[in-house]
């Protein structure tokens, strides 16, 4: 897969801790983006920046629920205050919760819409418009 050129760019990944976000920061970190990984799992997130450095890259993690308008508000913060400025941004934080529809988990339903596409734009500081 040939990927443009990210050299030096600073790209903010959220759900960065395993799957697609994991893989995302990986590749773009071997490619020599500057990236800047965010999940709730610390460990999962320490884990993936080590192993980044190790092979050259550059990265900055940090702990952040995009569903907490001030923890994003802080991580696009950190991620300028480690790089200057942020280039891209991958909204990758995403939950799947599965039930029968039958059992009508309406409050997992929300939390499901609020992770994967309300918090998506809403949570995304207007201050970092203008990164």
């Amino acid at each position: 897969m040939e990927t443009p050129n990210v050299t030096d760019k600073v790209v903010v990944i959220t759900g960065a801790s395993s799957g697609l976000g994991e893989s995302t920061a990986k590749l773009l970190g071997s490619r020599g983006a500057k990236v800047v990984l965010g999940a709730r799992r610390e460990d999962r997130i320490d884990s993936v920046v080590k192993e980044i450095s190790a092979t050259g890259g550059k990265a900055a993690g940090f702990a952040v629920d995009v569903t907490n308008r001030g923890q994003v508000e802080t991580f696009m913060k950190e991620a300028v205050d480690n790089f200057g400025r942020v280039d891209v941004l991958v909204n990758n934080a995403g939950i799947t919760l599965i039930a029968p529809i039958g059992l009508l988990k309406v409050d997992e339903w929300d939390r499901q819409i609020d992770v994967n596409v309300s918090k998506s734009f809403t949570g995304l500081p207007r201050s970092c418009l203008k990164c």
